[in-house]
């Protein structure tokens, strides 16, 4: 049997992995064959944009996702056909035995089974995935080497200096991580790059942001990642699938974007209860604690971040307890909203949310909580009624 050679990553760089199950689908609602004309891949991104937004209004996003072109639909049905969930030969689309069983399990909403075959597939036709998460475990033991986010903040705090904002930020990763970035070379590049000679604020902190990002993700992904575009799109698809989360986080005063494993090639990292994944690798395993497992310590921990995080008037965003709480526990977004919705529901005296208004930022890494019943309503601050 021809063992088929891995590729080192998808070459469209899709980041939403529903992009794939809207096109899967758009083809069985055809009869699983297509044409390949103009007119299929007009309706093809007909689908895509309905679905960025349906998504948008659902969650009440912020900013409506960027519309879909035909050059995206071509790079889906290329990464279709790479994971041999399509064939095209002689001018039409087909969906393989692989494509149709997807479908299945999305029109059966078998979301477990799902998340299974599409590891599975990331990890057997890519190697860029199973890399990613082990780089992470190598060099930060699985906690994410900080991405620097440089706000207007950390400009003042620094005087503008780019090398004062680049010298911290190179000793918070030195203490997270066994990365060491050479000081002495990023200041040459940011001399090469005339940095301090850019006029205006917001002119500058891009470039200072973009010029540092690009080596600290060059350095700590070598040679596989070299842009913060890639690793964008691989730090998306493994969070989509419950391999890893990530959020921003305040280092020493300092913002940064953390990617941190919430799954490991051996099950020894987790206390809990585990989805074990065996693909042609070896098994990978999924932190997926049931609530009644980490209840008590999920309470404990969500109270020590209220008290340090809430407002004067009692409240927190509930996107930032969703970020501390998800790192700490190493869950990802979706087990917490379960977690805090059975919470609710066993405990509602405990728990009282409201909405912040219009001002309020939501993007997708930052949703509110949303409760579908007795009537939709969707939250973006919590409070927690603790007894004193």
């Amino acid at each position: 049997m021809e063992v088929k050679k891995k590729l080192k990553m998808p070459s469209g760089n899709v980041h939403d992995i529903k992009y794939l199950y809207s096109i899967i689908n758009s083809i069985k609602y055809k009869g699983g064959r297509v044409e390949i004309n103009a007119k299929t891949l007009e309706y093809f991104k007909k689908g895509l944009n309905e679905y960025n937004e349906a998504k948008a209004a659902k969650y009440g996003l912020s900013f409506r996702p960027r519309e879909v072109n035909t050059k995206i639909v071509e790079h889906v049905l290329a990464e279709l056909k790479v994971l041999n969930l399509i064939h095209r030969e002689k001018g039409y689309i087909t969906l393989t035995d692989e494509g149709e069983k997807i479908v299945s399990l999305i029109e059966n909403k078998k979301t477990k089974e799902l998340k299974e075959v599409w590891i599975k597939l990331m990890l057997e036709t890519f190697t860029i995935f199973e890399y990613f998460l082990k780089r992470i475990k190598e060099i930060s033991n699985g906690d994410g080497i900080p991405i620097p986010f440089i706000t207007s903040d950390v400009f003042d705090k620094c005087v503008g200096d780019s090398k004062t904002i680049a010298s911290s930020y190179v000793e918070i990763i030195k203490n997270r991580s066994s990365l060491v970035i050479n000081s002495s070379k990023l200041n040459e590049i940011l001399e090469r790059e005339k940095v301090d000679l850019i006029e205006k604020r917001r002119d500058r902190i891009n470039k200072l942001q973009s010029t540092i990002e690009k080596l600290v993700v060059s350095e700590a992904f070598y040679p596989d990642i070299q842009s913060r575009r890639a690793y964008d799109f691989i730090r998306s698809r493994t969070t989509f699938l419950g391999l890893t989360n990530y959020a921003n986080f305040n280092f020493d005063g300092f913002p940064a974007e953390a990617t941190y494993l919430i799954s490991d090639f051996e099950d020894t990292p987790f206390k809990y209860t585990v989805q074990k994944i065996d693909y042609n690798g070896g098994s990978i395993y999924l932190n997926n604690p049931k609530l009644e497992e980490i209840k008590e310590i999920l309470k404990e921990t969500m109270t020590k971040i209220y008290y340090t995080n809430k407002d004067e008037f009692g409240y927190m965003n509930v996107a930032n307890m969703r970020d501390f709480i998800c790192r700490e526990l190493k869950i990802s977004d979706n087990l917490f909203d379960n977690f805090l919705k059975k919470i609710y529901q066993e405990e509602p005296h405990w728990l009282s949310f409201t909405y912040s208004g219009a001002s309020e930022r939501i993007t997708e890494k930052r949703l509110p909580i949303i409760f579908e019943k007795p009537i939709r309503e969707f939250f973006t601050l919590i409070k927690l009624n603790l007894r004193k």
